[in-house]
């Protein structure tokens, strides 16, 4: 079991991480993709998502975000605006339409995904493969730690 130093020096760390998130969406130049990284990260959710062959439905996408469909509702609406995304009529429901990448979108997302790729790559010129794989496992199960914790604590909130 940890100690509490330790999880007050873990939580100073994910500060510090967030705070250089924060930075780096800052420092974009030139040479960085032209959309902001929330709409990046939603272009490619929308391309990963595997529930449609043809696309996904926006409550799926905020679903799997952990997004407020508002929000996603925002961000698909500037994806289109952008001629990034397209609504589709969603043939096994009129009501519906699915997200589909455009092929403007996905320039868009590759340009950024190398943009990205560069800048890690420079970041972890001195990391062991190893170190890598380790620092992939670690946030992965912190991650899924931290997500079951927050669950854990609205189930006990909600209860009588």
């Amino acid at each position: 079991m940890d100690t509490k130093a330790q999880r007050d020096a873990l939580q100073d760390r994910i500060r510090d991480l967030m705070r250089t998130v924060r930075l780096v969406k800052q420092s974009q130049g030139e040479s960085s993709p032209a959309l902001p990284p929330g709409l990046i990260g939603t272009l490619s959710m929308i391309d990963n998502f595997t529930g449609h062959p043809t696309g996904c439905h926006a409550k799926e996408l905020a679903a799997r975000a952990g997004l407020d469909p508002s929000t996603v509702s925002r961000a698909v609406g500037a994806l289109v605006t952008h001629g990034l995304v397209e609504r589709r009529a969603d043939p096994g429901d009129g009501r519906a339409s699915i997200l589909a990448i455009t092929p403007e979108g996905h320039a868009a997302l590759a340009a950024a995904r190398g943009w990205y790729d560069d800048l890690m790559s420079r970041a972890l010129a001195d990391w062991r493969t190893d170190e890598v794989a380790a620092l992939i496992s670690m946030l992965t199960r912190l991650t899924t730690d931290i997500e079951g914790a927050v669950g854990s604590a609205s189930t006990m909130e909600a209860a009588p």
